[in-house]
């Protein structure tokens, strides 16, 4: 019995359980309907009225499709420059100031920056690559570094080529850390598209202008800014169960 309670399925749903319960008792105590804090009831009725509309869901494929996009620069950058770094030290430290840089800035920042540079439907796109390339670079940078050393030398006395010992030794056996470091920072990733499509503004179709457009339409309910909200989450949960998936079947290895 005691194993059934401390499961993590069983520990899981009554953490979501406790979740909802705080909700619903933060709406009530406020007392204000939809206007401060909405109910699970008011927030679920105003997703399932959006559920229904084709507009939600292009505004989610926009948002996904911006943080893919983002995110797919981000680890092509990674992978290419983590490698180097991952075999020269002094690289790693001629790349530290610019990651405390990247990392250390606020992201609203950026924001502005990119809409000067690129306009509003780009700029999201931007914050996404400044804001996962440190992890993955860090992530593949830390799996080359873990690397046993018997390895590289057994490779060097095999006279395999730089090139073939990058592709053939230290990425895939990086591959558990780079897996890690998508799943971690994707989830960031496309909670940051969000709110820079929100900073943004005119980024067309996308769960940030959503939050504007719904926000605008009627400034007393914000029961469908909760409800684009929770839906946001939900993505982001999956992300999380999946990392999960990932850090149990890598564990097995």
């Amino acid at each position: 019995m005691r194993r059934f309670f401390t499961s993590n399925p069983f520990v899981y749903t009554a953490g979501l359980i406790f979740v909802f319960a705080l909700w619903l008792l933060i709406s009530a105590t406020l007392g204000a309907g939809s206007l401060i804090f909405p109910s699970p009831f008011a927030t679920f009725s105003a997703l399932g009225e959006m559920l229904s509309d084709s507009y939600i869901y292009d505004c989610l494929g926009r948002t996904l499709l911006r943080t893919l996009e983002g995110f797919g620069i981000s680890f092509a950058m990674a992978l290419v420059l983590g490698s180097f770094a991952g075999q020269f030290t002094w690289l790693q430290r001629f790349f530290k100031p610019g990651l405390i840089v990247l990392k250390s800035a606020p992201t609203a920042a950026f924001v502005f920056l990119f809409l000067i540079l690129s306009g509003a439907i780009q700029a999201p796109i931007y914050i996404v690559v400044i804001l996962a390339f440190p992890i993955l670079y860090e992530a593949v940078v830390g799996g080359i570094n873990a690397i046993p050393k018997q390895l590289i030398y057994a490779a060097r006395i095999d006279a395999a080529s730089p090139l073939s010992m990058t592709l053939r030794i230290r990425i895939p056996l990086a591959v558990p850390f780079i897996v890690l470091g998508v799943m971690s920072s994707f989830a960031l990733s496309f909670k940051t598209t969000i709110m820079a499509e929100i900073i943004a503004g005119d980024t067309k179709p996308g769960l940030g202008s959503a939050i504007a457009n719904y926000r605008a339409l009627d400034p007393t309910n914000l029961a469908p800014i909760f409800a684009i909200a929770f839906l946001a989450i939900v993505v982001v949960l999956l992300m999380d169960v999946l990392s999960l998936l990932a850090k149990k079947a890598f564990g097995k290895r």
